[in-house]
């Protein structure tokens, strides 16, 4: 979440785009993951359900709150939910990329290439605006980077020790 409300500053200010209200939707998103949990597709929950679970969660969040900040919460996790406005889908894209992105940070931590594929594999094609897809191309540009000079190391290497 707290990447996710940076990358708000990222954001061209030239762009249509209401810098704010990412950032706030960013730090919603996932607010009622703090009582329901991250539920994943390997949960075996359907998409239905998950929606229940995490609408109810925030309603109980909500409930702890006044009524104006209520509202915002309730309003700004329902407009992430739908996805109709550019924000929501860019802090969507946002939280896409935060997910390759920190796979990738693993993958160097754990000097093993292509380690954590399936993220890539498995958001490949789901970026839906056009400023995030430049990140991810860069992000790629590097990841293979990486693995090239990972391959060139590790030949050296065993050239040196042979």
């Amino acid at each position: 979440m707290y990447r996710m409300s940076v990358m708000s500053f990222i954001i061209p200010k030239e762009s249509e785009i209401d810098r704010i209200k990412c950032m706030k939707l960013a730090l919603i998103h996932d607010l009622a993951e703090s009582i329901v949990g991250d539920i994943t597709p390997y949960c075996g929950i359907s998409k239905q359900e998950k929606r229940l679970r995490e609408h109810n969660a925030i309603l109980e969040i909500c409930s702890l709150l006044d009524k104006n900040s209520s509202e915002e919460v309730l309003t700004l996790f329902e407009e992430y939910e739908n996805q109709e406005t550019d924000e929501a889908q860019l802090v969507k894209d946002f939280d896409l990329y935060d997910m390759i992105l920190q796979a990738y940070e693993y993958e160097k931590r754990d000097q093993a290439p292509n380690k954590y594929e399936e993220f890539f594999i498995n958001t490949k094609g789901r970026f839906k605006t056009d400023f995030v897809r430049k990140l991810v191309d860069e992000l790629q540009k590097q990841r293979e980077e990486f693995h090239e000079n990972f391959t060139s190391n590790l030949k050296k290497e065993n050239q040196s020790a042979s």
